[in-house]
């Protein structure tokens, strides 16, 4: 017999929650204030819902699975007040990221806890994988942070641990409620999704028209330079993914799709990774985001900053919108590719 699971009540939208309240014989209005005591105010102990009766407060608490998570660790960058989390669901352990900035406060999210990819240049990818986890868990990421600053939180990306587009619907859904107007309503073109390339999610993001910003790990632009540093190359090519985007481009807004590109020193920074890259680049019409490799690892390496400088302008004097990004929080391993759940130190064998 198998074992009715109460809904997540974190995950639902609030059409969701206002029909489920309904067939339990309450009033319609009573779901857009939990709704938004959730969403809004990131309250989630119903005792704190204080326009609520305790019976209904009794009610939610029978009727769905409430928030539950623990914020293990925090580390406190003392160079650029980047800050780290580890939190906790259940068994499972993710990092998150809290990135200030003079006009805007960013933070980085993790949809899996580990991920199954294997990207050489990421340490993410050396932990074991113990699963995706579900919208309500990504959420709580986003409300936990949020809880602990007074500052609004106003850009989302989704390049934490794991791969957003192999936890597709729950990445998706997380996005639409994070946008919620009844919600912390933040601007659909504020939240971006990475992918390393998981053409079956690309493809149904075009299709469904996802109003999100795109951004696409590239990192190589040669089909054995990717293989050797993301094993994902050998399922989905860069190439296939790349004449989708350009058969799909007037089904994109503008400045919707990025390119991420890390570079590491003696890999993918020599003039026609440059020439081809901007070749790309120019046909998709898409900003490249240029990453330093943030340490040495897996016998890769940062470049110099003069190669860095030298492969940027290889990319402007040919016209492309390309920003050579700065790392922060890089001294707390909280940089792109460093995550790695410092706490949960199971290794991949």
């Amino acid at each position: 017999m198998a074992i009715e699971t109460k809904p997540e009540i974190l995950s639902l939208t609030e059409a969701e929650l206002t029909e489920l309240l309904v067939a339990d014989g309450h009033k319609k209005f009573r779901a857009q204030q939990v709704f938004q005591w959730l969403h809004l105010k990131q309250v989630f102990d119903p005792a704190k819902m204080t326009n609520l009766k305790p019976e209904f407060h009794d009610y939610l608490r029978a009727r769905f699975t409430l928030p539950e998570f623990k914020i293990l660790n925090e580390t406190r960058s003392p160079s650029d007040q980047t800050a780290k989390y580890l939190f906790e669901f259940g068994n499972r352990q993710v990092e998150s990221v809290w990135l200030p900035y003079e006009n805007r406060q960013s933070i980085c999210i993790s949809v899996q806890s580990g991920c199954s990819l294997d990207c050489s240049f990421c340490a993410t990818g050396k932990i074991a994988f113990k699963g995706n986890l579900t919208a309500g868990q990504i959420l709580s990421q986003v409300y936990g942070m949020q809880q602990l600053y007074d500052r609004r939180i106003s850009n989302v990306v989704f390049m934490g641990m794991g791969e957003p587009f192999y936890n597709y619907d729950n990445a998706i859904r997380a996005a639409s409620l994070i946008a919620d107007q009844h919600g912390m309503n933040i601007s659909r073109r504020r939240i971006t999704l990475s992918t390393s390339g998981v053409l079956p999610g690309i493809k149904r993001f075009i299709e469904e028209k996802q109003p999100y910003r795109l951004a696409l790990s590239l990192h190589a632009v040669f089909a054995d330079k990717r293989r050797q540093i993301m094993d994902i190359e050998e399922k989905f090519s860069f190439e296939e993914v790349l004449e989708y985007l350009l058969q799909k481009r007037n089904d994109l807004q503008q400045g919707q799709l990025m390119f991420e590109y890390i570079m590491i020193d003696g890999v993918n920074i020599f003039p026609d990774d440059a020439k081809e890259l901007a070749r790309w680049a120019k046909l998709l019409k898409a900003k490249v985001n240029l990453i330093p490799m943030n340490t040495s690892f897996n016998g890769m390496h940062r470049p110099s900053d003069d190669k860095i400088i030298e492969f940027w302008q290889a990319l402007v004097s040919r016209g492309i919108v390309a920003v050579n990004r700065k790392s922060p929080a890089k001294d707390i391993d909280g940089a792109c590719g460093m995550l790695a759940g410092r706490q949960e130190n199971t290794l991949k064998v």
